[in-house]
């Protein structure tokens, strides 16, 4: 049963918020242009705002990023209520095999220092970095130097929660994501479908990697605000949602991200300075306000304010430094929940959208620009790409070193489907092998330049990430160039521009792409 059955929702007003609060921050979002997907409010007991941006909506999985560290939380949290684990117990007792690599003093690191990010390293390593590393995970990070002493120094590090997850399938037999599923997901009734990414041990990623829907990140935050309870049953002890979530560390430090590391404090990287915040617990963030929350790259958020018995879900694709949303969310929303005057809400909600499409303009396409494409010799070893138009689909297809990836995108309109489009580079190291992301894409020509150059923009929502491209091709008597930007990632936004030649005119449809 999905989560959706088990949350009641109820009308702002008649539970004693005022609407025109939330109409006022959805026009705050639109008129700073901020990328929201969804943001859901939760008051005492109800859900009373629900609001998707199209293409995204309810039951749409989304990459939670780091916020994937609050549900490794429980797993742990589990066993430990269990018997099964002591967080004073040495890491490398887990792990005997690997203490051949370890450094000097490793026996003083602890779960507990796995649990509050102090592991001693010097610094943090980032998702980005291990999803290239096909080798084994907790020997890389065991082998680590320790520059400080366990428990002195706070340093993010998404390699401890990794090993938190590793940890937790040693003792129990049982991923973190089977352990949940049973303890949790189903007596909570989540999304069946949650995913989350397996390391080349087959351990769940612990730091990042679990996709979930919007209503699943909000009730991450609801149990824990219920300290562990849910309709009547007793999920996780109240003693470990306390301690979780509860001020172990106090003005801590979140180190830059270089896109595969996490620096220390007092680090700074191109300009950027370490971003302090109140508090740390166990994988939860300690916030102002008597707040906590678990927070994911790129603009995942579950915010729990138990002063005010109300939790908030975002997910979107924001720069980590932008905080304005979450200036909005603490400054305006949370102390006005509870106060009712009158308006209405659920009109606006219905009508919110992602970066609407224009109109596809196809009188506006060159002449004979369907066709076959040789690119010339560049670092993303794409080789080719073939255009093509079915009706009102526009139909991409690009050769790389990969293989043929093809790509579908509505002209005016957004059209869903599949690809494996590559795109490591601007997806925080994330590529996508068959079947492929779920993407919603338009696509919309524009009239030709001074020069005559004529742009194709093509607009590709991966509906289940943060991650929204921007492809555009410019094309002028058979020649192209190729743009391609992103709206977030951890390093590089935008790829090197692409030149190609078109060899074949070719009207044909191409190979059907799967959708």
């Amino acid at each position: 049963m999905s989560g959706q059955h088990r949350l009641l929702k109820c009308a702002p007003e008649a539970h004693g918020t005022d609407p025109e609060v939330l109409l006022r921050l959805l026009d705050r979002i639109a008129a700073e242009g901020l990328e929201v997907h969804s943001l859901l409010v939760w008051h005492d007991g109800a859900l009373i705002q629900e609001a998707y941006w199209d293409p995204y909506g309810p039951d749409r999985l989304h990459m939670m990023h780091s916020v994937t560290k609050s549900f490794t939380a429980m797993a742990v949290g589990l066993a430990w209520d269990d018997g099964l684990l002591n967080l004073d117990a040495p890491v490398i007792d887990f792990f005997p095999e690997h203490r051949a690599v370890a450094p000097e003093g490793i026996e003083a690191m602890t779960l507990r220092h796995l649990l509050t990010m102090t592991s001693g390293h010097e610094h943090g390593i980032s998702g980005g970095a291990w999803r290239k590393l096909e080798t084994s995970w907790v020997a890389d990070f065991l082998r680590r130097p320790l520059v400080h002493a366990p428990g002195e120094v706070f340093v993010y590090d998404s390699a401890c929660s990794y090993v938190l997850s590793a940890i937790v399938q040693k003792v129990t037999g049982q991923t973190c994501h089977d352990l949940l599923r049973r303890r949790v997901f189903d007596p909570l009734g989540l999304t069946a479908g949650i995913r989350w990414d397996l390391s080349p041990e087959g351990i769940n990623s612990g730091g990042n990697g679990l996709w979930c829907t919007s209503r699943d990140l909000l009730s991450l935050g609801i149990l824990h605000l219920q300290d562990g309870c849910w309709q009547g049953r007793q999920i996780l002890s109240r003693d470990w949602v306390r301690a979780a979530t509860g001020m172990q560390l106090r003005d801590v430090s979140l180190g830059v991200l270089t896109g595969e590391a996490y620096l220390g404090p007092g680090e700074s990287h191109d300009g950027a300075e370490a971003e302090r915040r109140e508090g740390y617990g166990f994988q939860w963030w300690r916030g102002p306000n008597d707040s906590y929350s678990a927070n994911g790259l790129f603009g995942q958020n579950c915010f729990v304010f138990p002063n005010e018995r109300a939790v908030i879900a975002v997910t979107a694709g924001m720069e980590d430094e932008d905080s304005r949303l979450k200036r909005m969310i603490q400054e305006d929303l949370r102390p006005a929940l509870g106060q009712w005057r009158g308006a209405e809400l659920t009109p606006r909600i219905a009508g919110l959208d992602l970066m609407p499409a224009p109109p596809g303009n196809p009188g506006a396409a060159p002449e004979g620009w369907q066709g076959l494409y040789l690119v010339q010799e560049n670092d993303q070893r794409v080789t080719g790409i073939r255009l093509a138009q079915d009706g009102l689909t526009l139909r991409l297809g690009i050769e790389d070193a990969r293989g043929r990836h093809d790509l579908c995108a509505g002209l005016g309109h957004r059209q869903e489907g599949m690809t494996t489009l590559s795109g490591a580079a601007l997806h925080h190291a994330y590529e996508f092998d068959a079947p492929g992301a779920r993407v919603a894409a338009w696509a919309a020509w524009s009239v030709p330049d001074a020069e005559g150059w004529s742009c194709l923009t093509l607009d590709c929502a991966f509906v289940e990430t943060a991650f929204r491209d921007t492809l555009r091709l410019w094309l002028r008597s058979g020649e192209m160039r190729l743009e391609r930007e992103v709206n977030v990632n951890s390093s590089i936004r935008r790829l090197p521009l692409l030149r190609a030649t078109r060899v074949t005119r070719d009207c044909s449809q191409p190979e059907e792409t799967p959708t």
